[in-house]
């Protein structure tokens, strides 16, 4: 079950939700006169609970955004050849664990992908047999804060200027000294060379693919898991 995720695009304010425009019109007659009031329409923000899906970045280009592909499609068989980057420059592929591997395509800006990070993606690689492959898709600066655990997605996401690929691992390398919570030998983090950002051509932040050992996305939700719903989803993917 998804609980909330981020249109690809550049890291503004939590929410926007649509204007809705309310009129209200009090006639008042006294004395020869009428008196008319006429309330304003407003903008509301949809909270970041369990449930909602904040639009909170707007898209970054122009035209009709396709569908996501790569390994974020339920069903989809994974490439493990996909062309990834270590945080040092060097190219690699995707690992792949030996009962079940998570991939999560984030942003370091996101608050969504900054709480995975944080509270959900380091309990879950604490499962026998099960790889987590981080791969940051955004050539977007700024690291987000990812708040307290509870309440969930309560952070706020980082601010920065468009970056190279290898600007992306230059903020990565910072990221994860800050977060201190991806230092487990079967988490990896990787960036995504201009390629395969295409290739996968991810629609928002985070995109998450819970893979069986025979290598099929058991579960792609659509936006970042609170702890005990990824939990669910890593356990179907390890009876798939």
């Amino acid at each position: 079950m998804s609980t909330s995720s981020h249109p690809v695009g550049l890291p503004l304010s939590k929410g926007l939700a649509a204007g809705i425009a309310t009129v209200a019109t009090l006639g008042l007659l006294s004395g020869g006169f009428t008196l008319g009031v006429l309330a304003t329409h407003g903008f509301s923000a949809p909270s970041a609970t369990a449930g909602t899906t904040p639009t909170t970045t707007p898209t970054a280009t122009t035209g009709t955004p396709t569908t996501a592909s790569g390994p974020f499609v339920t069903g989809a068989t994974v490439n493990w050849h996909t062309p990834l980057e270590t945080l040092a420059g060097q190219p690699t592929t995707l690992a792949r664990g030996s009962k079940g591997t998570i991939i999560m395509a984030m942003a370091s800006w996101c608050l969504y992908c900054g709480y995975e990070d944080k509270w959900v993606l380091p309990v879950l690689a604490k499962t026998p047999g099960v790889v987590v492959d981080i791969v940051d898709v955004s050539p977007q600066g700024g690291i987000a804060d990812p708040g307290p655990q509870s309440p969930a997605f309560s952070g706020h996401d980082g601010t920065g200027g468009a970056l190279t690929v290898a600007g992306m691992a230059s903020t990565m390398q910072r990221y994860v000294k800050a977060f201190g919570t991806l230092s487990a030998s079967n988490i990896h983090v990787y960036v995504a060379p201009t390629a395969t950002q295409t290739a996968w051509n991810i629609q928002s932040f985070p995109s998450l693919a819970f893979v069986g050992a025979n290598g099929t996305v058991a579960v792609a939700p659509g936006g970042a898991q609170t702890l005990s719903q990824a939990q669910t989803d890593v356990q179907q993917a390890l009876g798939s």
